[in-house]
This record gives C-alpha cells, sequence and structure tokens, in this order.
C-alpha cells in the first residue's frame, strides 16, 4: 500500500504523552521528529500560544491537555500533555481519564487519540511507579488505544547494575560487559514485572537509552500494538526519511 492511498482517512497521529517531570519527555518527541527545536503550542481555538503552557510547574500557569503539541519538522505528529497529573489530585486523575475516553472513542479521525506514550524514568527502578501511576494502571482503561510504557533513561539502570556487580568482585570492564546483557532481563524481572498486578497493564513496553537517538524501537512498538492496519500503514509512513520502519511494515515511500 503507498503512503497517497492512506491519507484520504487521517491527516495526524494523535499521542498522548504522559510521565512525571524530567523523564525526558520533551527529549524523546524531539528524536520522534527529528528536530532539537521546541514544540510549538496551539489551544482549542488553533491559535498557537506560548511554551509557558508546558512549561515547569509554577512557570506553566493553567495547564489544558486539549492543547496541542507540534513540531515543525513533522507537523503530522499531534501530542497532547497529561502535565499536572503527576501531583496526584482527583481532578487532574479525572481530566486524564476523561480525554483518554472521549478522545479515544471519537469518530471523526481528526480528533481521534491513538496512542499513549507513558514515560517510566529506569535510574530509580525500585520506585518505578509513584502512586498516581499505579492508579492509572489499576483504574484508567484506555480502551482500544494501546499503551506504551517508555522506561527512559535506561543507561542508568545498566550502570548502577555495573555498580553492584563491582562490588561483588567483578572489576570495571567486566562488570560493565556483564551488566550490558544482564540488566534488561533483570529490570523486566524485578521491577517491569509489577504491572502482571494491574488491572489495565501497557500493550507494549521498551527500554530506551540517550544513544537511540532515532527511537526505532519506540515506532515500532507504536506500529505493533495499533489494531487498525490503516492508521498503522499512517504511523509508519509519517516517520519521513526512516526507511528502515517504512520497510519493515511494507509501506512504499
Amino acid at each position: 500500500m503507498d503512503a497517497d492511498d492512506i491519507r484520504w482517512r487521517y491527516e495526524q497521529f494523535r499521542v498522548l504523552v504522559m510521565g512525571r517531570a524530567n523523564a525526558g519527555k520533551t527529549t524523546i518527541l524531539q528524536r520522534v521528529c527529528n528536530t532539537t527545536d521546541q514544540p510549538e503550542i496551539y489551544n482549542t481555538e488553533g491559535e498557537e500560544i506560548g511554551l509557558s503552557a508546558v512549561a515547569p510547574n509554577e512557570e506553566r500557569g493553567i495547564h489544558d491537555i486539549e492543547n496541542e503539541m507540534r513540531f515543525a519538522a513533522n507537523p503530522r505528529y499531534v501530542f497532547h500533555d497529561s502535565r499536572g497529573f503527576e501531583c496526584g489530585s482527583t481532578e487532574e486523575f479525572k481530566i486524564v481519564q476523561d480525554f483518554i475516553k472521549q478522545r479515544g472513542r471519537d469518530t471523526a479521525p481528526r480528533r481521534q487519540l491513538h496512542a499513549i506514550w507513558y514515560h517510566l524514568p529506569a535510574d530509580n527502578a525500585s520506585h518505578l511507579l509513584t502512586g498516581v501511576e499505579t492508579r492509572f494502571f489499576q483504574e484508567c482503561d484506555p480502551g482500544a488505544v494501546p499503551v506504551i510504557a517508555i522506561y527512559t533513561k535506561f543507561e542508568d539502570f545498566v550502570l548502577q547494575t555495573q555498580e553492584f556487580l563491582i562490588s561483588e568482585g567483578l572489576d570495571e570492564e567486566d562488570a560493565l560487559e556483564q551488566a550490558s546483557i544482564s540488566a534488561s532481563d533483570h529490570f523486566t524481572k524485578e521491577y517491569a514485572s509489577v504491572f502482571s498486578r494491574m488491572k489495565f497493564p501497557p500493550s507494549r513496553d521498551l527500554k530506551l537509552q540517550r544513544k537511540d537517538a532515532r527511537c526505532d524501537k519506540l515506532l515500532e512498538e507504536t506500529a505493533d500494538a495499533l489494531g487498525d492496519d490503516t492508521l498503522r500503514k499512517l504511523f509508519v509512513c509519517i516517520q519521513g526519511n526512516n526507511l528502515d520502519i517504512c520497510a519493515k511494515f511494507g509501506v512504499r515511500r
């Protein structure tokens, strides 16, 4: 199927971005959109507004989850930021819950929510989920919208594993080699297994390091999780010049 054959149905791919402050969210979105520029923010009237709308806490003023965040390098992505959700208030939780429910069921392609990217920093694995995050995976039914758990800063977990192995008697080089091999399985079994006890666990998950410049694994997991083949092909074709992803999912540029 050619990219032009599917654009009639969907023009944009809409993602709800979730995760606590300093989880590396903006950096990952920049990588996905192949840019180092800051995003442009638009309100529900389509008017561009200042970046203060996504600034940290006291700087941001009143945050609105309906605001759209886009990057000029790839405007076919539309991102929504759940910022404020991490404070754990009942009001903020309901705002996010209602947004997912309404946008996930919206029949208008231009308003539909297509995926949720939930960023969870792996550098403090023993506290992988906060209280509000646990509540999200226990109580918030995403319906048909896939939730992708992204374990960010995974290189820090690898280094922590290396430090442990050094304390057990391995030299630095051997410890790093072993940590690079074993850290992923250890993290999955020891920490990510918490999702097995959740009512609404992620559809997919992945471990992301700073060296993963193009975020190919995130793109692959998201594409795999999409239930609609046409939507999957749209998602793949908006990746621009990422020919490896296009080839994997059979989209001709």
